[in-house]
């Protein structure tokens, strides 16, 4: 035992500083992938105001104007889930952001270094919004929560949570922005939103 403890040790001191936080970075083969598919629900999304990451604040009421579709992704900056979502999320926004796609992501329990870093290491090109302080202990004031519950969420914490709208269905004005949305509860399947962004879009570019 004692040689086994000695072996170890000296395997630990034999990785740089620098190896080290680097691994510490990365994210291991033992946090598995958590995806879940989009699925329509009577679900009142209402307006929100939060501040951006980068200075500013973002209304979205006014921030679903001229688009054809919205994805609100609600995540958290230290979940491993979230950080897998965030390259898929980068993807569709690219390929799909000149046709009406608008992302809008919320970051929550999460403090303003970590938001950072999480920015520094992924540079998603959409907007970040921050809601509440940064604290874990807000989990059950925030919308995030809110709307977990309505689409019946069981997770822990329920990071990622995507919400997708179909600009067809938001009201003209008002605190309710759409009475109905889809909803994922966890990492979105790239292939299935990507038939479903192609069909919605090219369905209501006929209308």
């Amino acid at each position: 035992m004692k040689t086994f403890l000695m072996t170890a040790i000296a395997l630990l001191l034999t990785c740089s500083g620098a190896e080290a936080q680097e691994r510490r970075q990365e994210f291991s083969a033992e946090h598995s992938h958590d995806y879940a598919s989009l699925f329509q629900i009577d679900m009142q999304v209402d307006d929100f105001t939060f501040p951006l990451l980068e200075g500013g604040e973002i209304r979205l009421r006014d921030a679903v104007k001229g688009h054809k579709l919205i994805l609100i992704h609600y995540f958290a900056a230290w979940c491993h889930n979230s950080n897998y979502d965030v390259v898929t999320i980068n993807e569709l926004y690219r390929k799909y952001r000149d046709a009406g796609l608008e992302v809008i992501a919320v970051c929550e329990y999460s403090n303003r270094d970590s938001i950072r870093k999480f920015v520094e290491k992924h540079k998603p090109e959409y907007r970040i919004a921050v809601e509440g302080n940064g604290k874990r202990n807000e989990r059950a004031s925030s919308t995030h929560y809110k709307y977990r519950m309505k689409a019946a969420d069981t997770r822990l914490w329920g990071t990622p949570l995507n919400i997708l709208i179909d600009a067809r269905d938001i009201t003209p004005d008002g605190d309710v922005i759409v009475a109905k949305a889809r909803v994922a509860n966890g990492e979105l399947i790239k292939s299935e939103v990507e038939g479903l962004i192609e069909e919605l879009i090219k369905v209501e570019s006929k209308k």
